[in-house]
């Protein structure tokens, strides 16, 4: 029968609910209505009407139009197995059927026949149903707008919908935790957040994520004055796919007409400002991240225990914590957070959820169908020690295989439960449980439920199906299943409360870690192999291309086999991908700019955060260079005390290899990272061994490559004794280079010319950076050519202390500079260009632009730990405040006593902040102050007069009108 228009013209075939299906599904999984009703979130009544059919109208079919009808649909869907394709038939379909289409008559003949204004009644009530389990219908919120999009909004506030980009798991019964979810709730809404991140930290099953899903049940679809995004690094540990599509949620950009647009997808080095720059506009924004422990550090190998892998997100929750907008976060994790001890007292609240007690155990116990007096619920608590997951394990157990009898968990069971008395007393308790369970479920679901937990981020039914195509050990018992059977096991399987769905909109499962971990172990087959046969066919090495990939899409392939051959032990191969394919860091870090990509790849190798656990099967050379390239990513990223803990894991592989190139290398590289943390004279060190090894300079009898090497430390270790104010042993030393026949360029004139501009030679020093750049253009050093710009820029600035110049070249410069910045987010060239834009705002007058860029790269300096760049950055915020007037004064104080404290060995910096201390107290009233400014402008200008600064006449002036 084909739909009858308004109009009386033919219209589409109309859609009708295949109510038959639904009935077949329930009674095959054997249960009653009522269940089925509550596991979705409707009343029965409303579940009785799609199983009768009375949803179907005779002449309209089944209208899908209501947002609260799709959801009942997905609802169905996932409880019961079923794909929306088979509960959704055409009517050309269902002719083909005339005993169900009899049926459909007969059922819609024994209601009441909705007419058009009835069923409208009818979606009412379904969409109050839905309303009433806690969600808010589509109709309600309005027309849906763009995904992670501010919705329309007639107040002045705009809305925000929610954004779930992985789904939590939802507790299939929860009971208690009432104190904490109210908790979250009023922090939720709180203006200003207090405190601004809450961690939910504990052993895995104590029930963090259920507490963490329960309170978004509570927030609702609805939109909200700020957004909120829910994120699982159980489901995608990626920290920059986290970034990407926070940014892209928090930050869409603005189309013509007001509404949110899409924006360009963000560059690395975009994504962490963007996103800041977003949640520090003031909307009381919610981040929700769960299972943050897959992105920390168990600790050892220089890395703290719970401290982040990736520098970019470290940075984003520091800076959460310290303030940033409305912005809040909810994180669940088992490690405390490390990176934000220092805010402990404000900032950062833990939040340790309890075992649950016996009463709601009991309760839980209950919901799961257990029968029972209080005596022998209790010896099941006893038997969990109030562990969430084990309860609710427990639970699911006796309810499905011990027919709900409480007193059927044998004595031995129960023994063996509670046997342990160590740490991992709860764990093991669990692990019993697990094994009973995998023990009474059939061969087929047990075999499923252990495939399923080779996916970390869950799998889809496609994938399943071509596990179960495979055959053989591949699909195990599952072996002759079809589409329906899977979907009828992984239905199962949910209700026990074992998978639940891993992403919104899609049918995807997945399981809880401790879940996922026990039955891994029962697959009988080398993960690896399963999980190359559910997966895409990733790229074949020898079809790779001649030039590394661009797009993401096949580097993520590429990543993705990488990663399964590590897995399989193929650590040569997996080296050929990362090398060949992938172009090492020459091409994914310096040309993509894909830094924590290439991170993770490199602690994948080692098999954790130690970089010497490369594969002992790889060359001595290979698992060096591997050991190298890590450093180097964690140097772009900020990282500096990983880099130094690869750099040294290097040079101890490098030191026994009978070429001195690699250890020469890695010594100096590792003398640049001590440098920008400010250990300037263990960076000297290092480079007076490096030079050595390489053979020294003039006259070296060793090959041309080692004088290369030889002449680079000469390079740095000059720029090194600049920094200590050894002036004239600096100048001897690139004066050497020269007679050497050394052209500079690259760093080694980079460090020249910052030498010459200290000095006061501006023109020398914009001349040969001219040049430089000309010739690391050329060559396609765009990092190189970054750092150039901004010390142009520095250089059209006025050298002295008043801060004139050519102020719009300058900017021109910083624009130029921050293009590399943005591409590879290397934190050096950030800090760089975060100094030259605060020079540029304070000589421009823009003072509150000044201190805002001075005051962000100090705080990533100081998350960092980049020390020169605190004290020089600290001093320019404090010009900025004083600048402002006596008002100012106080906040310029303690901004220059900072940077005293943090220009350690740099004798530059310490000069400066030494002169800008004294000149901030010199401003005081008090005569105290005004003494202590007079000590400070005398050691100032001493020190400037040594390293033969240009302000030292400056220093020399400001001491006279003290009387000093």
């Amino acid at each position: 029968m084909a739909r009858v228009s308004r109009a009386g013209r033919s219209a589409e075939p109309a859609v009708r609910f295949n109510h038959t299906l639904l009935q077949r599904a329930r009674l095959d999984l054997d249960l009653t209505q009522e269940q089925v009703a509550a596991s979705i979130g409707v009343d029965v009544r409303t579940y009785r009407r799609y199983e009768s059919g009375a949803v179907n109208d005779p002449r309209l079919g089944f209208s899908v139009r209501s947002p609260s009808r799709r959801r009942i649909i997905e609802r169905l869907g996932a409880e019961l197995g079923l794909a929306e394709a088979e509960l959704l038939v055409v009517e050309a379909e269902a002719d083909a059927a005339p005993a169900d289409r009899a049926a459909e008559e007969a059922g819609a003949a024994s209601q009441a026949v909705e007419a058009p204004d009835e069923a409208g009644e009818a979606l009412a009530g379904e969409e109050r149903a839905l309303a009433g389990a806690g969600r808010a219908s589509d109709e309600e919120a309005g027309e849906k707008a763009p995904a992670g999009a501010p919705a329309p909004s007639q107040g002045a506030a705009p809305a925000w919908r929610p954004l779930h980009a992985h789904t939590l798991q939802r507790a299939r019964h929860f009971v208690g935790r009432a104190e904490i979810v109210d908790r979250l709730a009023a922090w939720a809404d709180g203006s200003p957040p207090c405190p601004r991140v809450i961690a939910l930290l504990g052993v895995g099953g104590a029930g963090k994520t259920a507490i963490a899903e329960r309170f978004l049940q509570g927030l609702g679809d609805a939109p909200r004055p700020g957004g909120v995004l829910v994120w699982s690094f159980y489901d995608d540990p990626r920290s920059e796919a986290f970034l990407d599509q926070a940014a892209a949620y928090f930050a869409p950009g603005a189309g013509a007409s007001g509404l949110a647009a899409p924006r360009p997808q963000a560059a690395p080095g975009e994504q962490l400002a963007r996103l800041k720059e977003a949640l520090g506009q003031g909307p009381p924004h919610l981040l929700v991240l769960d299972g943050l422990e897959t992105v920390q550090a168990e600790g050892g190998a220089g890395r703290a225990h719970g401290e982040l892998h990736d520098a970019l997100l470290r940075r984003l929750l520091c800076a959460i914590a310290s303030g940033l907008g409305g912005a809040r976060a909810l994180v669940t994790s088992r490690f405390a957070l490390a990176d934000l001890s220092a805010w402990a007292e404000g900032g950062l609240a833990t939040i340790r959820p309890e075992p649950l007690c016996e009463g709601d155990a009991a309760s839980l116990l209950r919901r799961w169908g257990i029968r029972g007096d209080d005596g022998a619920l209790g010896a099941l608590f006893e038997t969990t020690g109030g562990h969430a997951l084990s309860v609710a394990v427990v639970g699911s157990y006796v309810g499905a295989f011990l027919g709900g009898d409480a007193g059927r968990l044998s004595a031995a069971q129960a023994a063996h439960l509670a046997e342990a008395e160590q740490d991992d007393v709860l764990a093991r308790r669990l692990s019993s449980v697990l094994s009973a369970y995998a023990r009474a479920l059939p061969p087929g679901e047990r075999d499923l439920l252990a495939r399923l937990s080779v996916f970390p981020g869950g799998a889809g039914e496609e994938a399943l199906l071509q596990l179960i195509r495979a055959g053989g050990e591949i699909a195990g018992a599952m072996a002759g299943w079809g589409a329906a059977e899977l979907a009828r096991g992984l239905a199962r399987l949910e209700r026990l409360g074992l998978v639940f769905a891993a992403r919104p909109g899609e049918r995807c499962y997945s399981t809880h870690p401790f879940v996922r971990q026990h039955f891994k172990s029962l697959l009988g087959v080398p993960p690896e192999r399963v999980h190359a046969a559910g997966s895409a066919a990733p790229p074949r090495l020898d079809e790779a291309p001649r030039r590394a990939p661009r797009e993401r899409e096949a580097v993520d392939a590429y990543e993705a086999i990488l990663t399964e051959l590590l897995g399989a032990g193929r650590a040569g191969e997996a080296y050929e991908i990362y090398a060949l394919a992938l172009g090492g860091f020459a091409h994914l870090g310096l040309k993509l700019g894909d830094m924590a990509r290439g991170a993770r790849i490199l602690r994948a190798f080692a098999g954790g955060d130690d970089p010497r656990g490369m594969p002992a099967s790889l060359p001595a050379r290979v698992r060096a260079s591997l050991a190298y390239d890590a450093g180097l990513y964690a140097g772009a990223l900020g990282d500096l005390a990983f880099a130094c803990a690869c750099y040294e894991a290097h040079n101890e592989i490098a030191g026994a290899l009978a070429d001195p190139a690699p250890i020469a290398t890695g010594l100096r590289t590792l003398a640049y990272t001590e440098r920008l943390r400010g250990d300037l004279t263990g960076a000297r060190r290092l480079l007076e061994r490096s030079a050595e090894i390489a053979g020294g300079a003039a006259g070296s009898a060793r090959r041309a490559a080692d004088q290369v090497h030889a002449v680079r430390a000469l390079a740095l270790l000059a720029a090194v004794l600049h920094d200590l104010g050894e002036v004239d042993a600096a100048g001897e030393r690139f004066a050497r280079l020269r007679a050497l026949g050394d052209a500079p360029v690259a760093r080694r004139a980079l460090w020249e010319a910052e030498h010459a501009l200290a000095l006061g030679r501006r023109g020398e020093a914009r001349e040969a950076t001219e040049r430089n750049i000309a010739e690391c253009r050329r060559r396609g050093w765009e990092g190189h050519v970054a750092h150039g710009h901004t010390l142009l820029g520095l250089a059209l600035l006025d050298g002295g202390e008043g801060g004139d110049g050519d102020v719009a070249t300058a900017e021109a410069h910083l624009v130029e500079a921050r293009r590399w910045a943005a591409a590879t987010g290397e934190v050096e060239v950030a800090l760089r260009c975060h100094e030259l834009a605060a020079r540029i705002a304070l000589a421009a007058g823009r003072l509150d632009d000044g201190a805002r860029q001075a005051l962000e790269g100090l705080h990533v300096a100081e998350a960092c730990g980049f020390g020169p760049f605190r004290a020089r950055l600290a001093v320019v915020a404090a010009r900025c405040a004083l600048a402002r007037g006596a008002g100012a004064a106080a906040s310029a104080t303690a901004l220059a006593d900072s940077s005293v404290a943090w220009a350690g060995e740099d004798a530059w910096a310490r000069a400066d902040a030494l002169h800008w201390a004294g000149v901030a107290r010199a401003a005081a009233a008090r005569g105290e102050e005004r003494a202590r400014g007079r000590e400070l402008l005398a050691e100032a200008a001493a020190l400037r007069a040594r390293l033969r600064h240009p302000g030292a006449g400056a220093s020399r002036e400001a001491l006279a009108h003290l009387g000093g």
